[in-house]
């Protein structure tokens, strides 16, 4: 009897504190708004103040993402930051504001984040980028064809003069004020130099050793990769085309304090229709090495550099990147160690097989899908009458359907490998704990859907993370799931969280994000300035969707307590730069901790894990493929 009561007693304890937890939550939700409301009425307030209250407001969501009001605190992050641009005109300000929407509309399905969808679109109307605000606005139908806020998208479209119609253009937000994102080459005739704001891996101070060049190649986007011997200091700079010097637009990187490896190449020929190639030359008397890409169509750029081993990474845009629902199609990568010859990128074998197999049934479907994009235009084009209802409108033409896009291909990205261990503790690896987790996930995939499923490794050999995202494109993958186990210093640490990629101020994710880089939280935090760049253009809102479902139905199979339910997080992970179609992180458990060390170490523990991601994903593809 007295146990019984204890356990009463217990229980009761547990509720209230819930309970107090819930109102203390929602106590400060509402007086952060209330801070926000007289912040607006105030005539002396800084831009700091609306910061304070935007990162107090996404502090809430960070710490319970999947609590009760955490989509609440969201929208009020996301208001906070937009309040702050609109009264100072800091392009940082509406970009993080813009970020903050997409999180909640991926991750939500309330009113706020429906909500979000109305605020993002005014944002768009007031920028006068109306095929973003359009785009938003059929998402929300499409998506909510039911709610209040539905009938307040069609009000909006039909003051845009659409009638509903739907144009289907990827959201692109304001330019960032880092560096051009779009280089006009009908600028003055004298070259102009642009000064890129490059962050990443802290040089080490000592002189570099530059080894050589790697590239993936295609006409609408090229990835180079500069290996080195260690962490350089560099900047990057755009040269218009000089004709009075026969020189094209190019790119330039200088490599301070370095030199050439005698194998390392002087020059390379790409034309892949971005790149017509790239040139190296060496300037002795300042220990300087320059090299330079040579452009025939490019139209923005990002540079950032990587650790352990050390490497500059330069992505080459055309005007493509601006589409989201054309993908880069890499219809080759090569590796060069000399300038006369080439050699295929390391490429694990079956993945080799699979990109020549789908080059093959791209090529036999082009016809067929010229046919249903001319077909999708027709309908695209269709003004919708009065008696359509938005159900019909979803069922007559959706974003996936309308285009062929479909998700189809899914490609498993077991971390680390090879001599790439990953976290060891406990006497497991995380290297060969995500592998036997990976094929598990191949195998429900394959066993139970009609997807072609591909994995970046299905051995134990080490993949460069930069390669990794280059087998996804190439693949045309519509989905990249990459899976981990964590590790922390507290081995009191425990649970289950997935990521997106983002730029972040959370301490904890950036820590994490550093070991699965091979970084320092110091090398992640620089790095966050250029990443942002990037983030205009990646899928966040699709990625925060599917990291949001395989979160809830890993937790879900493996029984994790609340506790456990780290949620879905966002951090700067290498592997993810440059994937264009939806990706997430898992970290699928703590090796540090000694009882998630011991279920990982078992195979059917390993197997609810696999069917917990293999049940997200469908989820996800259900509802993807629904709207």
């Amino acid at each position: 009897m007295y146990k019984l009561g204890k356990i009463r007693f217990s229980f009761i304890l547990i509720c209230l504190f819930m309970m107090f937890s819930i109102e203390s939550f929602a106590g400060a939700i509402e007086d952060l708004y209330k801070e926000l409301s007289n912040l607006d009425k105030s005539s002396k307030v800084i831009r700091k103040s609306y910061l304070t209250v935007g990162e107090k407001f996404y502090r809430i969501y960070s710490n319970n993402p999947s609590g009760k009001r955490a989509d609440e605190a969201l929208l009020g992050a996301a208001r906070a930051y937009r309040r702050s641009y609109s009264k100072y005109k800091i392009q940082v300000d509406l970009d993080k504001s813009l970020n903050y929407y997409r999180m909640l509309q991926g991750s939500f399905a309330s009113t706020s984040a429906r909500l979000g969808y109305l605020e993002s679109a005014d944002i768009f109307i007031s920028k006068k980028d109306y095929t973003s605000a359009k785009f938003t606005l059929n998402k929300l139908i499409q998506k909510h064809p039911k709610s209040k806020e539905a009938g307040d998208a069609k009000k909006r479209l039909a003051y845009l003069g659409s009638s509903g119609t739907s144009s289907i253009t990827k959201p692109v937000a304001p330019q960032s004020s880092l560096k051009p994102a779009i280089i006009s080459q009908n600028q003055a005739k004298q070259p102009v130099v642009y000064t890129g704001k490059d962050s990443g891996a802290t040089s080490s101070g000592k002189p570099v050793i530059i080894h050589g060049i790697r590239y993936f190649s295609d006409k609408n986007y090229t990835r180079i990769v500069v290996d080195l011997s260690n962490n350089a200091e560099y900047s990057s700079h755009w040269l218009k085309a000089d004709t009075t010097l026969d020189k094209p637009p190019r790119l330039t990187i200088d490599v301070k304090n370095s030199s050439l490896d005698a194998k390392a190449p002087r020059s390379m020929s790409i034309k892949d229709g971005l790149l017509t190639g790239v040139r190296i030359g060496y300037h002795a008397q300042d220990k300087r090495t320059r090299i330079v890409l040579d452009s025939e169509n490019v139209k923005d750029y990002t540079v950032f550099q990587m650790s352990n081993p050390s490497r500059i990474v330069v992505d080459v845009f055309s005007a493509e990147r601006e589409d989201s629902l054309r993908r880069p199609t890499i219809v080759a990568s090569s590796g060069v160690s000399q300038p006369e010859q080439q050699s295929q990128v390391p490429i694990n074998e079956d993945v080799k097989k699979a990109i020549v197999a789908k080059e093959k049934e791209i090529a036999d479907a082009r016809r067929g899908q010229e046919i249903k994009n001319e077909m999708a235009k027709k309908v695209l084009n269709k003004p919708i009458t009065k008696s359509q209802t938005a159900k019909d409108i979803s069922d007559d033409i959706t974003l996936g359907a309308a285009l062929g896009l479909k998700i189809r291909t899914v490609v498993i990205d077991p971390g680390h490998g090879g001599k790439d261990p990953g976290a060891i503790s406990n006497n497991i690896k995380e290297k060969d704990i995500v592998l036997d987790i990976s094929k598990y996930l191949y195998e429900y995939l394959k066993k139970h859907t009609e997807l072609e499923v591909h994995m970046t490794r299905n051995t134990d050999i080490f993949i460069p993370l930069e390669e990794r995202t280059a087998i996804a494109n190439k693949l045309k993958a519509d989905v990249l799931i990459s899976i981990h186990a964590n590790s922390a210093k507290n081995t009191g640490a425990s649970g289950i969280e997935t990521y997106v990629f983002n730029v972040t101020n959370d301490r904890a994710a950036l820590e994490v994000a550093a070991l699965e880089n091979q970084a320092t939280t110091k090398s992640i935090s620089d790095l966050q300035g250029i990443l942002k760049d990037i983030l205009r253009y990646s899928k966040l809102e699709e990625s925060v969707s599917l990291a949001t479902s395989v979160q809830g139905m890993l937790v879900k199979n493996v029984n994790a307590t609340k506790k456990q339910n780290l949620g879905v997080k966002q951090a700067p992970f290498y592997v993810l730069v440059g994937a264009t179609m939806p990706a997430i992180l898992i970290e699928t458990g703590f090796i540090t901790n000694k009882d998630d060390a011991t279920k990982l170490k078992t195979s059917a523990y390993r197997k609810k894990i696999a069917k917990g991601i293999y049940e997200g994903i469908k989820e996800y593809i259900d509802k993807y493929n629904n709207y």
